[in-house]
C-alpha cells in the first residue's frame, strides 16, 4: 500500500483532494455555467457524511471512510476523463437541440467493468 504510513490528517487531505476532483469532473458535466456551483453539493454531502464515520481519534481505528471516499472519488474523475470522447459527443448533441442517446446494455457494461477496475486498483494501491 502507497498510503500505509498517512496519518488520518493527511487522509483528510487526501480526500479533500479527491473531493475536488470529482466536483471539477461533475462541473464538467452541467452545461449552465450559473449551475456549475451545484456540482459541489454531492461532494459536500458525501464528506459530510465521511466526516460522521469516521472516527475522531487516532487509536480508534482505521479510517476507512476516508479511504474509500478517496478511491470512488477519484475512480468517478478518472473515469470522466476515460470516457470523455463519448461525453463531448452527447453534449455538442444535447447543445445543438437533439437529446443525448440512450446508453446500450454494451456501453453500460463497459463503464460498469471500467469503474470497478478502476477502483479496486485504487483501493489496492491506496
Amino acid at each position: 500500500m502507497l498510503t500505509s504510513h498517512f496519518s488520518r490528517t493527511e487522509w483528510w487531505i487526501a480526500a479533500a483532494v479527491a473531493g475536488v476532483a470529482m466536483a471539477v469532473a461533475l462541473a464538467s458535466l452541467i452545461p449552465a455555467w450559473k449551475d456549475r456551483w451545484k456540482a459541489a453539493l454531492p461532494v459536500l454531502g458525501a464528506a459530510v457524511f465521511v466526516g460522521l464515520s469516521t472516527p475522531f481519534e487516532e487509536a480508534d481505528g482505521d479510517p476507512t471512510a476516508l479511504m474509500l471516499f478517496t478511491a470512488l472519488a477519484l475512480g468517478l474523475a478518472l473515469m470522466r476523463v476515460v470516457f470523455a470522447g463519448y461525453i463531448g459527443r452527447q453534449q455538442e448533441l444535447a447543445r445543438s437541440g437533439g437529446t443525448w442517446e440512450r446508453l446500450t446494455t454494451r456501453q453500460a457494461v463497459v463503464f460498469f467493468l471500467a469503474f470497478t477496475t478502476v477502483v479496486a486498483l485504487m483501493a489496492g494501491f491506496l
